[in-house]
């Protein structure tokens, strides 16, 4: 048992003490590591970040206190003021008690002793080898060359025995060039060490070069546009994800209210992993120390459930999908590893139907409105699919309404990993807006 879980658990204890009906502690300490570039120049940054979160709950009356350190002085404030604020809270009806104890459904442990012990000289020099070979073209300028890694751990304790803990480690390259007047970004995520920058150059470099020739649409489209999974998972985190949150549902914010078991989705298979061995949002328990699983979403189209944590699965008198996440001492929502299946359809084939190809980011995409289902978004490395050939041309913004263009949606056969924790296929949608 490591120092952290002793001290969740000497923290639940002293809130009983306090008079808590119910208590709960998480304790995160996490440490990062980047050198970057601006320009040639690399900076390096480091930073050892630690997260205090305790509930404690009278009745039905319900606090939250935060703190930024992990010590045994700290942690008995925050205690303190949890209990304090709980006494004094207003009821809530829905409350229906912390989470019960349950076995992990996997054994994956994302954690590399690589990452947690690789140097920050070895950082520096991978970025600056990245920098070096990328200045062998003259055609292509440094904007920024990352070299990042993490790990950590977190520890979490309840009074119902809730006692569970878990290590950590992420690593990544990203690097952002440009080419005359053309930009183009690429990186790569994974919970080991990555050592390999020259697929993250090579994406980099093409779409700063072909950007670099693109030329202005000047006219209007009404088409399909190939998002390409990078893209896509882009649209989806912001316009689809809440609508799957069960808080979001029963706050009434959500399009997807009420409709389990209806096809609102075209016909879409999608679910939530989070025992997926080498995923980004694999974790042995959420933030809740419920144990992580599997949950189809939609099934062709058809919607079959929502993402839950132990809160709103309670309300809903459903089993809770392992989805709690933190933030700020709030308990929310978050996916862990996303999955849109793939379809039937070659990406050669959907590039054929479609008008437009959407590479590179997504700008603007938090002006998306989850609640209506409209979007509009600009693409940062578009093509024109011309004669079977695809053209770059400048930023062009797309809008439409997932709902409404549902039944024109078709992903490719291969799923791609798209170094975000959402793995989806490159996806035609017709009936969308074009303009530049």
């Amino acid at each position: 048992m490591s120092e952290l879980l002793n001290l969740a658990e000497w923290g639940v204890k002293r809130a009983l003490e306090l008079g808590a009906d119910e208590a709960e502690v998480f304790i995160s300490a996490y440490v990062s590591r980047e050198v970057y570039s601006e320009g040639t120049r690399l900076k390096a940054v480091t930073s050892d970040s630690q997260s205090v979160q305790v509930r404690a709950a009278k009745g039905r009356r319900v606090a939250a206190a935060v703190a930024t350190s992990a010590s045994r002085e700290v942690l008995e404030d925050a205690v303190k003021r949890a209990v304090d604020m709980a006494a004094k809270a207003e009821e809530d009806p829905h409350w229906k008690g912390l989470p019960d104890p349950e076995r992990p459904r996997h054994s994956w442990v994302g954690f590399d002793e690589g990452v947690a012990t690789v140097e920050i000289e070895w950082m520096a020099q991978l970025a600056r080898d990245a920098v070096a070979e990328v200045q062998r073209d003259p055609r292509l300028k440094v904007s920024s060359i990352g070299v990042g890694t993490g790990f950590g751990r977190r520890a979490i304790a309840n009074s119902r025995g809730v006692a569970v803990e878990e290590r950590g480690t992420r690593s990544g390259i990203s690097a952002s060039l440009k080419a005359g007047d053309g930009s183009g970004s690429y990186w790569i995520s994974s919970r080991s060490l990555v050592r390999d920058y020259y697929p993250v150059l090579e994406e980099a470099a093409r779409l700063a070069l072909d950007s670099s020739k693109a030329e202005k649409l000047g006219e209007t489209l009404k088409g399909g546009v190939l998002f390409r999974a990078r893209t896509f998972v882009m649209l989806l985190g912001s316009l689809l994800v809440p609508a799957l949150s069960a808080m979001n549902v029963l706050e009434g914010l959500s399009p997807l209210a009420g409709k389990l078991g209806q096809k609102v989705l075209g016909n879409l298979t999608i679910f939530d992993d989070g025992t997926l061995p080498g995923g980004l949002g694999t974790s042995i328990f959420d933030d809740e120390g419920v144990a992580r699983r599997r949950t189809v979403l939609a099934e062709e189209g058809v919607l079959k459930s929502y993402l839950h944590n132990t809160y709103t699965a309670r309300r809903m008198e459903v089993e809770s999908t392992g989805n709690a996440s933190r933030g700020m001492g709030a308990v929310g929502i978050s996916p862990s590893n996303f999955f849109v299946a793939g379809g039937e359809s070659s990406e050669k084939d959907l590039e054929a139907e479609a008008s437009v190809v959407a590479e590179g980011y997504l700008l603007s995409v938090h002006t998306v409105n989850p609640v209506t289902g409209n979007f509009s978004v600009v693409i940062s490395n578009p093509y024109l699919v011309k004669c079977g050939d695809l053209v770059p041309v400048k930023p062009l913004a797309v809008s439409g309404n997932i709902y409404q263009v549902a039944e024109l949606i078709k992903p490719a056969r291969r799923v791609r990993e798209t170094a975000t924790g959402f793995y989806a296929p490159d996806t035609l949608i017709g009936g969308l807006t074009v303009t530049g």
